[in-house]
């Protein structure tokens, strides 16, 4: 795919959304996505998770980049299978020194944060589901197995964060996907 350009809208890295569009009676083309932020957000509006009007939709913007925060700083600390840099006992600390220190103090300020666009119990804007609330799931509940009891018990006093998590996962469709997705190393 690399060598065909197929990868060319995103520097040649995967991943690329190819979205067929119809034009005027003449057939389709194909329009290309990049980065998967980008894919998130456009499949997030096209689905009806971008919110009710443009105020939620940056509340959600806003949220899913706190999420992203704290995986960037999981990601800086350095302790995962790729870091290379440090011996496995360093290794070893700062993966315990973000569970039991950094990463609850991260999400008590993303529970902060969201109880100030939460409408109703369990979701992160509004009160219906929304592209942020199934961030917050990927990040509390769809982690790495490795991490998941680490992560539960760091999150353990951000209840609304575990709310809207607990609830996407027990969403239908979702538990599905979940329970048939293809096993990965990611």
């Amino acid at each position: 795919a690399k060598e065909s350009g197929e990868l060319d809208m995103n520097l040649g890295r995967a991943p690329v959304l190819v979205v067929n569009t119809e034009t005027d009676g003449e057939g389709s083309t194909s329009d290309v996505i990049g980065q998967s932020s980008a894919i998130e957000r456009f499949l997030s509006k096209k689905f009806g998770l971008m919110g009710s009007n443009d105020i939620e939709e940056a509340q959600i913007d806003c949220i899913a980049e706190h999420c992203r925060d704290v995986k960037d700083a999981a990601r800086r600390k350095g302790f995962s299978f790729f870091a290379r840099d440090k011996t496995e006992e360093e290794k070893a600390a700062a993966r315990k020194e973000w569970f039991e220190d950094d990463m609850p103090a991260m999400l008590a300020k993303v529970e902060t944060a969201v109880k100030l666009s939460s409408g109703s119990d369990s979701y992160a804007v509004g009160d219906k589901s929304s592209y942020a609330d199934v961030v917050i799931f990927s990040l509390l509940a769809d982690c790495p197995p490795a991490d998941q009891e680490f992560t539960t018990k760091a999150a353990e006093k951000c209840t609304l964060l575990m709310a809207i998590a607990d609830r996407i996962a027990k969403d239908e469709n979702v538990a599905k996907w979940v329970e048939e997705r293809p096993t990965t190393i990611f």
